[in-house]
């Protein structure tokens, strides 16, 4: 099964009372971002080489920043964006690590509208789980294409228990 930005099996997915019941357990208490969390992203960055790097939430149609390095304008602002923008949310819905090497050479990313604003080439990703249910991401992204590789994915995914850790714990206070 492909999923692309907008489509409606991407929605679908995304939609899941259990998933969205999961995600509701890590929601932020507070708009600004516990320093653990923010230690372990810029952690997360330094590691991986990345100018850029996130932990997700993803809603029904929200993905949610919660933690982020090196993301600013309008995205630090908004503090997230529409789903069906989100590569983090394709990660959520195919609860499946993703690695787009170019996005200006993946049909399924060329129109998308965080692509076309920011400017991202490279993305990695894998998803967090609470409860058995894909959550959110944790990810690294970069304005240059080919920047990430599937080591980068398995250093994501070896470090994707520590930030639902981190976000549990925001979340309960």
């Amino acid at each position: 099964m492909t999923l692309t930005p907008g489509s409606n099996t991407l929605t679908d997915a995304l939609t899941r009372r259990d998933r969205l019941t999961a995600v509701a357990q890590l929601l932020p208490l507070t708009d600004s971002t516990p320093a653990p969390l923010q230690q372990f992203i810029d952690e997360v960055a330094a590691l991986l080489d990345a100018p850029c790097a996130g932990v997700s939430l993803i809603l029904q149609d929200t993905g949610i920043l919660t933690a982020t390095h090196g993301v600013g304008g309008w995205l630090a602002d908004a503090g997230g964006m529409p789903a069906h923008w989100a590569p983090c949310a394709i990660v959520v819905s195919q609860n499946a690590p993703l690695l787009i090497t170019d996005t200006h050479d993946d049909p399924a990313h060329t129109t998308n509208p965080l692509v076309m604003i920011t400017g991202v080439r490279s993305y990695a990703g894998v998803p967090l789980h609470l409860d058995g249910q894909a959550v959110g991401s944790l990810c690294v992204l970069d304005g240059r294409p080919a920047m990430f590789t599937d080591t980068v994915l398995d250093t994501l995914t070896d470090l994707a228990p520590r930030a639902v850790a981190l976000l549990h714990a925001a979340a309960r206070g």
